[in-house]
């Protein structure tokens, strides 16, 4: 869900559940889908910037942040260790490109179409240059 209404249910009722939120400021998937299913640069697509790990804080359960990938791997110990509800906020870039493993001819062709009218296109095409993404855009 795209919501945090069933979180305070878990924290009402002391239900371990942990939550992670791969957080990039945007509806990421929804942005990668106009572009390569519709050939439409992104639109609509930005989020405010929510504090999920304090949002989970001021619900009564604890929050955790992931910054760096070197942070992954203490961080989900601690937050596992944790008695109760949990909200794991995991940082990441939103230019990162979603492909799919093997980027179907008119995907790639949408995407192409629609990247240059794309707000911050610039650091996606960077992302874009490094493998594997590349090899996909190439295929």
């Amino acid at each position: 869900a795209m919501q945090l209404g069933e979180f305070s249910t878990a924290v009402r009722y002391k239900i371990p559940l942990k939550v992670l939120v791969i957080k990039n400021n945007m509806l990421n998937q929804i942005a990668w889908e106009q572009m390569m299913f519709l050939g439409n640069p992104q639109f609509g697509c930005e989020l405010q910037p929510i504090d999920f790990a304090m949002a989970a804080e001021a619900m009564g359960a604890k929050g955790f942040r992931i910054e760096r990938a070197d942070q992954i791997e203490t961080v989900l110990d601690q937050a596992f260790a944790t008695e109760g509800p949990v909200v794991i906020e995991a940082l990441v870039d939103a230019y990162e490109p979603l492909m799919p493993p093997k980027m179907p001819a008119d995907y790639a062709k949408n995407f192409r179409q629609a990247l240059p009218r794309t707000p911050g296109h610039e650091r996606i095409e960077e992302n874009i240059a490094r493998e594997p993404a590349k090899s996909m855009m190439d295929a």
